[in-house]
């Protein structure tokens, strides 16, 4: 009776310890979960914030070259006018990646990256060209 005592403990003993392990396993597993969605979501509110300081730049170059079409000559006007609607271009450009990062989801995530990424380097390049644009027309 007591060996029958005894391998029932052992028995009660060993499902505890498996038991416990299971929701170790299941608790790590949760917790790596969570780690992955909060890096995707700073991720993505980093990238965010990143495209709207972008697209706060674009528009005081727009406010910039409006101020400078009101004082232009017509000639001048038609050029500026010009660059203010590639401007234009590169601010719709920014909200759809704006929009695109708002709604990825974490599959979609490395696709969203690289569409913001794209974008974010065209409009780099775009603001970089603007003030030798808009020199360019009044020194022509």
């Amino acid at each position: 009776m007591k060996m029958l005592t005894k391998i029932f403990a052992i028995a009660i003993i060993g499902t505890s310890v498996v038991a416990c392990n299971n929701t170790k396993n299941e608790s790590k597993a949760e917790n790596a979960m969570e780690e992955m969605k909060d890096s995707f979501e700073s991720e993505q509110s980093d990238l965010k914030l990143k495209l709207e300081e972008m697209k706060l730049d674009v528009e005081t170059k727009l406010d910039d070259i409006n101020d400078k079409i009101a004082d232009a000559t017509d000639g001048n006007k038609t050029k500026l006018e010009k660059i203010k609607a590639d401007l234009e271009e590169t601010q719709d450009d920014l909200d759809r990646a704006i929009d695109k990062v708002e709604n990825s989801t974490k599959q979609a995530w490395n696709d969203t990256k690289e569409f913001a990424k794209e974008t974010s380097n065209e409009v780099e390049k775009a603001l970089k060209n603007f003030g030798d644009r808009v020199e360019e027309v009044f020194n022509s």
